[in-house]
């Protein structure tokens, strides 16, 4: 059999069990999910998953037109029905999760999963010649193809495709060098190569990853005007690190035959000015993506349940190292003395010795005569992340509270430099989990490498070489994933989407991006 004939059957094979499994193809109306939630499904399921349903006996559903961007309009039309029966028209869509494994020691990162289900898009009656017409907007949705089915009293009976596709706009589309702009994306896939992920490039050098896991395809990311006055692009592509330039060549062009011409998305910004250097800034992620924990909540540095009557609390659960809280606590033994310790971890990841919890002494007091304690607390200069703090009365761990390190940028050494000098960046609070224990650095938007801050307890010095023309250059230090198992691995680069749509959130994590900014001088 010659070897050309079977590579092109090699790749309509592959193609076609691309289309088959398409994810838009496989539904489960009973399938829930929920995006923020922490999930422990088996290793190898991070692809869109599902129990098709039956085609047997279904008839096509006509969509006009069967394609079209996320607000866009599209008409189902069905026919053969008695005049006044009720249809009701359902999308097929997916809940996005990121799958971690908590534990006292660490948080490991395993993957993305979608999760199968049904939302309604409306009702109508069928009028005397027997059809049924509903018109609808396009849903805010992952891209691909979705199903849309006809139902009616409560049984499939027809079905068709409407493949949402990817958009992407900028604003504002000029400003000087260190002008926020803001990019979001719509329609982007749930499909096992990228598992909702696209590379960002800036005037084609590398800046990050965009995703949208648990946003229902929509990615919303915000990098700084850089370069030289005049005009600059910012440019999407399929991948994770590096883009994949050329994936119209690719067995998995079905993935992305919805880019314009099968090319990468461009937007245009202008540059118009260099006005000095701007404020170091720090972006927090969006509040209401953070899930809230409870006290009793999974994170590091807990202890297994213990039976005890002793209720503490803190005054504040939240703040950078060298903050000041407030322990109090109730139910103790009258005038016996207690002992508060921060729990946190030592070690590395990369040596075989590893890491392991450690007791870090904070004070020891005797508890009143009514069994109670008040005490302030200086937060150590650590790890960040979630930590401990417990009491130990008589040797027994009686009560434990959490308290949430966040990063902090501590000093710049310089902010005007000539080419060639060195630039120290000092961050404390950087954990050690696979999702918190490093950031990623761009220059000018273009992704140079990545920092840690496990082996030296939080703290993080950056040295950077000042390089490019004279004027300003932007630092910007992105959240990242350090590890994990997903089959498409997109890890140690800048995550670009780290407010909205990021592992870590749904485990009370704050991850920010620090803003910095340089001057060259002649």
């Amino acid at each position: 059999m010659p070897r050309a004939w079977r590579a092109r059957n090699y790749l309509l094979l592959l193609t076609l069990l691309l289309v088959a499994c398409s994810p838009g193809s496989l539904v489960d109306r009973d399938a829930k999910g929920d995006a923020n939630a922490t999930t422990t499904s088996p290793a190898g399921t991070s692809v869109a998953t599902a129990v098709a349903t039956p085609a047997a006996n279904l008839k096509p559903l006509p969509l006009n037109p069967d394609k079209g961007v996320v607000g866009s309009s599209f008409t189902a039309r069905l026919d053969g029905l008695k005049a006044g029966q009720n249809v009701s028209f359902e999308w097929g869509t997916w809940d996005g999760a990121y799958q971690t494994n908590p534990t006292p020691e660490t948080v490991q990162y395993e993957q993305r999963a979608f999760t199968p289900r049904r939302t309604p898009l409306g009702s109508v009656t069928a009028n005397d010649a027997g059809v049924a017409e509903l018109t609808v907007q396009t849903p805010e949705d992952y891209g691909e193809v979705h199903d849309v089915f006809a139902v009616v009293d409560g049984k499939d009976v027809a079905r068709g495709g409407f493949r949402v596709q990817l958009a992407a706009t900028i604003s504002p589309s000029e400003g000087p060098i260190g002008t926020p702009i803001t990019l979001k994306v719509t329609g982007m896939g749930a499909m096992s190569y990228s598992g909702s992920t696209l590379a960002v490039r800036y005037d084609n050098g590398y800046t990050g990853i965009l995703t949208a896991t648990t946003t229902q395809g929509t990615a919303v990311a915000e990098l700084r005007a850089a370069g030289s006055i005049g005009q600059h692009f910012i440019i999407l592509n399929a991948g994770t690190i590096p883009a994949y330039l050329n994936i119209e060549q690719s067995p998995y062009d079905y993935v992305y035959s919805h880019l314009p011409d099968k090319e990468s998305i461009r937007l245009p910004f202008k540059v118009t000015a260099d006005n000095g250097l701007p404020k170091d800034s720090v972006d927090w992620p969006d509040p209401g993506r953070v899930v809230a924990l409870d006290a009793g909540g999974t994170r590091t540095t807990a202890s297994p349940e213990f039976n005890t009557d002793v209720r503490a609390a803190l005054s504040s659960t939240e703040g950078p190292i060298k903050s000041h809280t407030t322990l109090s606590a109730t139910g103790l033994t009258p005038n016996e003395p207690v002992t508060a310790y921060w729990v946190t971890a030592r070690g590395n990841r990369v040596t075989p010795s590893g890491w392991s919890l450690e007791d870090v002494p904070l004070f020891t007091t005797p508890a009143t005569v009514d069994g109670t304690l008040e005490s302030a607390v200086e937060i150590p200069d650590d790890l960040g992340g979630w930590h401990m703090i417990k009491l130990v009365q008589s040797k027994k761990l009686v009560a434990q509270v959490p308290y949430y390190v966040d990063r902090s940028l501590e000093s710049v050494s310089t902010r005007r430099v000539h080419a060639g000098d060195t630039v120290v960046i000092t961050l404390k609070g950087v954990g050690w989990t696979e999702l918190d224990n490093g950031l990623a650095m761009t220059y000018d938007n273009a992704y140079a490498g990545y920092v840690c801050g496990f082996n030296s307890n939080g703290d993080v010095t950056l040295q950077v070489v000042a390089t490019g023309a004279p004027g300003t250059h932007l630092i910007d230090l992105y959240p990242m994933v350090y590890a994990g198992k997903d089959k498409k691995a997109w890890y140690w680069t800048p995550v670009l989407t780290y407010g909205q749509d990021f592992p870590a959130l749904s485990l009370g994590y704050r991850l920010q991006a620090f803003r910095i900014a340089i001057e060259i001088v002649d």
